[in-house]
């Protein structure tokens, strides 16, 4: 019986130790929940942890030393420094280490945070650090006129030499700033950025300096972040510019548009918009993305000849890194201006069966479309291999007419890179015409072989068989027999048609020369009176 008496004892000992286990843990847990939420104003759960993992030592201790009454307050502080230690661990991501592991997964209690004014109390810590400055810090009056009295002096201050022992004007400040940021003394630097704001100058560089220096330590997020606590309550200005160069890249676009048809005078908004439309922003660009760009740049190269660019700025070289890369990027754009333009045009072949348009577009092209007068626009077609510049199928860039087509007027269009169609382009096409320019063309790419010498039957043969196809374009031929001039006219039959000229039994393909004939010499006259070069052929 008192076996049976001792195991039931030790039953009920057993059931209250794990019901004290999971009372502690659950405690525990809500208590490391409470202060993951309070995580913006102070790491409670690191203090808890500390506190609860310092009473597991010593507890412990003095457990071993003979105090067996003690373990239940040993795993009490057990299962504390365990919950406490876990969330500790789990808030060692940046986001969590900032507002807590549950807001971060939770966006309700980050709401919570707001409403409760917890993260008010963050904001107000970090303000904090730069409150004693303000009333010593408001040396200038924050409107324009004052600003632009006194920046030459501000300039001046700011290009010199070294730290600035006990800064006190917004400039010196700036300069600290800038030294110690490139020094690597990066806490330093921010409290030097945060005490020039609190002149509140309308001026922009030193905005888009700290943004730079949020992005390398916080990356874009959290430059827009931090930025946005920083100039809480300024909604209009330079701080209202800066936030919008911080939007993702479609409402930056959007919101730089809007702000330069507000504030027109306003040159560093060219700029940046130019840059949204540039190479280095989008990697592979549309001609409808340079002309853009082109446009941005020669507005912003205006309004800063107008006065709208150094008056916003202290640092000077800032200006004159901005003047160079426009101009040079201004300058490649306007060496392709003509293909901007005229960004297609069209050759055409011709052979038996008709001719064949080759279409020449300036920029990558998704599809292309043509049409004439008398038909709706048709696609070319994929050509079956990949285009390197887009990593999508290359279109076809030709088409074909039949040899009976009227003159008539083409059209082309083309979707860039973007999606967008452009054009369409036109261009007149007359067979006669296109015919003559053809078989020119061919003529003038295999003017080595316009005429060649054979012996035959004992005689020696000058043949003019190649130039007889192409005749279409050709309204006289001179030769000259170990001549440099041509001083002999070959007579051959007009060909007025379209497309290549026939050879039947009229058609003379050669004459008889003297066997003495080393060389001969060639001169043609086109339809349209000019002549080509005199090309000489040696036996």
């Amino acid at each position: 019986m008192r076996y049976l008496q001792a195991l039931g004892n030790a039953a009920v000992f057993q059931s209250l130790r794990n019901t004290a286990l999971t009372v502690t843990g659950a405690l525990c847990t809500v208590g490391g929940l409470v202060a993951d939420v309070l995580q913006p104003i102070a790491p409670f759960a690191g203090y808890l942890f500390y506190l609860s993992l310092a009473a597991l030592i010593v507890l412990f201790i003095v457990y071993r030393r003979g105090k067996e009454d003690l373990l239940g307050a040993v795993a009490f502080a057990a299962v504390a420094s365990a919950v406490f230690g876990l969330i500790v661990l789990l808030q060692s991501s940046e986001d969590s280490r900032e507002v807590g592991i549950v807001a971060t997964a939770v966006p309700a209690v980050a709401g919570l945070q707001e409403r409760l004014g917890i993260i008010d109390a963050r904001l107000d810590s970090i303000s904090a650090d730069t409150q004693s400055l303000k009333e010593s810090a408001r040396r200038l009056e924050s409107n324009s006129e004052q600003v632009l009295r006194t920046l030459e002096e501000m300039r001046e201050r700011f290009a010199g030499d070294g730290l600035v022992a006990d800064p006190s004007s917004p400039e010196e400040f700036y300069r600290n700033a800038r030294l110690q940021e490139l020094a690597g003394n990066y806490s330093a630097a921010r409290q030097s950025y945060l005490a020039y704001f609190n002149f509140e100058l309308p001026l922009l560089d030193p905005h888009l300096r700290f943004v730079d220096f949020l992005k390398v330590q916080e990356g874009t997020a959290g430059a827009r972040e931090t930025y946005a606590m920083v100039m809480a309550g300024r909604e209009e200005g330079i701080p209202a510019y800066v936030r919008l160069l911080l939007l993702p890249p479609a409402q930056r676009l959007a919101g730089l548009e809007q702000y330069a048809q507000a504030h027109p005078e306003f040159a560093p908004v060219y700029y940046h918009l130019s840059l949204e439309y540039s190479a280095l922003r989008l990697g592979t660009q549309s001609l409808a993305d340079m002309r853009a760009e082109r446009e941005q740049l020669q507005a912003f190269l205006a309004a800063d000849e107008a006065g709208g660019l150094l008056r916003h700025l202290i640092d000077q070289s800032l200006a004159r890194q901005w003047r160079e890369d426009a101009a040079a990027r201004l300058a490649a754009l306007e060496a392709r201006q003509p293909l901007l333009d005229n960004p297609v045009s069209v050759s055409w072949m011709v052979n038996n069966a008709g001719y064949t348009g080759t279409i020449t577009i300036a920029e990558p092209a998704r599809e292309v479309l043509w049409s004439t007068r008398d038909s709706e626009p048709t696609s070319t077609g994929e050509s079956g291999r990949t285009d390197p510049r887009t990593g999508q199928p290359a279109p076809k860039l030709f088409f074909s007419l039949p040899r009976n087509q009227r003159d008539t007027t083409v059209e082309i269009s083309y979707r860039d890179v973007r999606g967008e169609l452009r054009g369409p382009f036109t261009f007149p096409f007359e067979g006669k015409r296109e015919s003559a320019d053809a078989n020119r063309r061919i003529l003038e790419s295999t003017a080595n072989s316009w005429v060649s010498f054979r012996d035959y039957d004992g005689q020696r043969l000058l043949y003019f068989s190649h130039l007889m196809t192409y005749r279409g374009s050709i309204k006289t031929i001179r030769y000259g027999l170990n001549s440099e001039v041509p001083n002999k006219s070959y007579r051959f039959p007009p060909w007025r048609k379209a497309g290549l000229a026939p050879i039947d039994a009229n058609t003379p393909l050669y004459i008889k020369v003297p066997k003495s004939t080393r060389y001969v010499t060639v001169q043609l006259t086109y339809k349209d009176g000019e002549q080509s070069a005199v090309q000489r052929f040696d036996r």
